[in-house]
């Protein structure tokens, strides 16, 4: 994995734990991934949306939302998809540990 994504996204777990247990408030900036972004995701990782959707344990019907833009992933779920991009192995094997 990128060890700068890395890094920002671990800054961004401490964050969201310190905003959840009341000691802080939220103070970067949300990214927010385009349907078309959110599919050259998945694409990346050669699986079709039913794929993608079982494998890192996501709705087929969220990913489909998603990619038609009739939703929008949250901070959560934009992070995971981020780290997906960054290291598609890594996740796999956390979602397997």
């Amino acid at each position: 994995m990128d060890e700068k994504l890395f890094l920002e996204l671990e800054s961004n777990l401490k964050e969201a734990a310190r905003f959840v247990k009341g000691k802080s408030r939220p103070n970067t900036v949300y990214v927010v991934l385009k349907p078309a972004e959110i599919k050259a995701i998945r694409e990346q990782t050669n699986l079709s949306q039913a794929e993608f959707a079982r494998k890192y344990q996501l709705s087929l019907d969220t990913i489909k939302g998603w990619e038609q833009g009739k939703r929008s992933p949250d901070k959560a779920a934009t992070n995971y998809l981020r780290i997906i991009k960054a290291d598609p192995s890594y996740v796999e094997q956390m979602l397997a540990a």
